[in-house]
């Protein structure tokens, strides 16, 4: 079963901003880094097992330049205004999650090698996998990410440098809504792809929920997500 690795915010806003945003509200986040190739930097705040990543563009003519899926979707998205958009789950065996999609008659990105340069000047490394889709105002797939490290390792590096406290390690991401036209339609369409049992208008996955709810008056996106402890 797939977990939830972490949903993407875009913002305008540069990573320390949204640092200093963030800690009025009493959260933890801390500044990313940057991905170069890309033309993004990132802020991230870690809950117990996934994480928020507010993600906006450093470098705009690198950025248009980019064939990276979420950052093509950060240039359509923004010019709208800020707000979720997407989110990533995470797999331990990407190649094959990647092959049986294939099989399953969709089309992907193949396996995206990827990288951030740290606020330390460190280097986090993963791979990379989406399903290929049109950047319009429908809901986009979810897409899935396998880190370098093992959750355990990755999670000890961020504890010793400070990224996750103990008080980050109390919360779990419990919900993501989703707002959309079609409730059923998607319902269908993700419970096939993750291979999951549809309960109401809910899909459950190993750490959170997925809730679809029926709007008309917006893009189809990532609308909301619910942090408690626990």
């Amino acid at each position: 079963m797939f977990e939830l690795d972490h949903v993407v915010y875009f913002t305008t806003k540069n990573p320390q901003q949204v640092v200093e945003q963030e800690q009025i509200e009493g959260l933890h986040p801390v500044k990313g880094g940057q991905h170069l190739d890309w033309g993004t930097y990132n802020a991230l705040f870690y809950t117990k097992n996934s994480y928020i990543e507010w993600l906006a563009i450093e470098d705009e003519n690198i950025a248009k330049q980019s064939t990276q899926p979420l950052v093509k979707q950060l240039l359509y998205d923004i010019a709208d205004g800020e707000g979720f958009a997407s989110l990533c789950l995470r797999s331990n065996d990407i190649e094959k999650k990647n092959r049986y999609f294939q099989k399953m008659g969709y089309r992907t990105s193949g396996i995206i090698p990827a990288e951030r340069r740290t606020s330390n000047g460190g280097l986090r490394k993963w791979k990379m996998l989406f399903i290929d889709h049109k950047i319009d105002h429908t809901l986009p797939y979810p897409f899935f990410i396998q880190w370098e490290q093992t959750d355990e390792e990755r999670y000890s590096s961020l504890r010793e440098d400070g990224t996750v406290k103990p008080e980050n390690e109390e919360l779990t991401i419990k919900r993501c809504t989703f707002h959309v036209k079609n409730v059923e339609e998607k319902l269908i369409q993700w419970s096939r792809l993750l291979s999951l049992p549809t309960k109401g208008n809910t899909l459950k996955l190993g750490n959170t929920v997925f809730v679809f709810e029926e709007k008309h008056n917006s893009k189809e996106r990532l609308h909301t997500i619910e942090i408690a402890k626990g």
